[in-house]
């Protein structure tokens, strides 16, 4: 029952106008809107709480790609797909429900609201449930997905604590040290091994080691407030949007010489991304007072 690809069918046919609102949905549960999402805080909200955010998020995209490779389930066929809906590497568990159960998760329970707290959960919800309809998961993919995305979030939200005093007994250089090694090892591990369909593990790599070496030359050289300059809140609008934009074009830019389907190539531009996102722009919009 749970990986019956038929219950797409039967999902299509209870709602047969909801698969432009679910294509929509999904998109909402695309690692671009994470890593958007996160940029977005970390110049114009919250430094600390994105980089906790992004932990979170690195930790989901992580584990949920390892646990695919081991897993090695494949996606229902093609032709249960929507059409124009593509998707890549294995099925089980599903990352949109696993990431979003993470992220909209982590923003529930850090929510000052029990509104916020239930949109964010019914949003992760409606994104593993767009997957469904979409035809590119089973629900027992989704379910998966979400029981450990769910599970992230708990062992996050009561080791954060602890975490944080055991981190501060270290100095920037080897705790991002550290993530850069590890980075760098399971990329290399990675390489020498056979590819998942139409995917790699370069882009997660890429970004780990572009923020091990960002996070800390920030701290160090550029250290940006998110308030407003003067209180001008449209230098923070024109800080984001300016930022999303340069952040768009390394990532997909470059792709023409630095080519998704190779594993190491994939890494550097994911690497840039990181490092234009996390360093060069904040050096960038502080010298600009934006």
């Amino acid at each position: 029952m749970y990986f019956d690809p038929d219950l797409t069918l039967a999902f299509r046919d209870a709602l047969p106008w909801a698969g432009e609102l679910f294509r929509l949905i999904t998109e909402l549960g695309s690692e671009i809107f994470y890593v958007a999402l996160v940029l977005v805080g970390y110049w114009a909200y919250k430094k600390r709480a994105s980089v906790i955010l992004l932990v979170a998020l690195l930790i989901s995209l992580v584990s949920n790609y390892w646990l695919k490779y081991i897993i090695r389930n494949p996606r229902p066929d093609p032709s249960y797909w929507y059409e124009g809906v593509e998707a890549s590497n294995y099925s089980t568990p599903s990352g949109h429900a696993q990431n979003s159960a993470t992220i909209f998760g982590w923003l529930g329970v850090k929510s000052r609201t029990t509104v916020l707290f239930v949109v964010s959960i019914v949003i992760a919800l409606l994104i593993g449930t767009s997957r469904v309809y979409l035809g590119v998961h089973y629900l027992g993919d989704i379910l998966i997905g979400w029981a450990i995305g769910f599970i992230i979030v708990g062992i996050l939200y009561y080791a954060e604590g602890d975490l944080d005093r055991f981190l501060v007994k270290y100095p920037a250089e080897v705790k991002y040290g550290a993530l850069f090694v590890l980075s760098l090892g399971a990329l290399l591990i990675s390489s020498f091994l056979p590819q998942p369909p139409g995917d790699n593990f370069g882009a997660l790599a890429g970004l780990t080691m572009g923020i091990a070496v960002a996070f800390p030359l920030e701290q160090k050289y550029v250290g940006f407030s998110v308030d407003a300059p003067n209180g001008q809140r449209w230098r923070l609008v024109l800080r984001v949007v300016i930022g999303l934009a340069l952040a768009l074009v390394v990532m997909f830019g470059l792709s023409p010489i630095l080519p998704t389907d190779i594993v190491w190539l994939r890494a550097l531009r994911y690497g840039l991304v990181a490092i234009v996102g996390a360093l060069v722009w904040p050096a960038m919009f502080t010298k600009l007072g934006l």
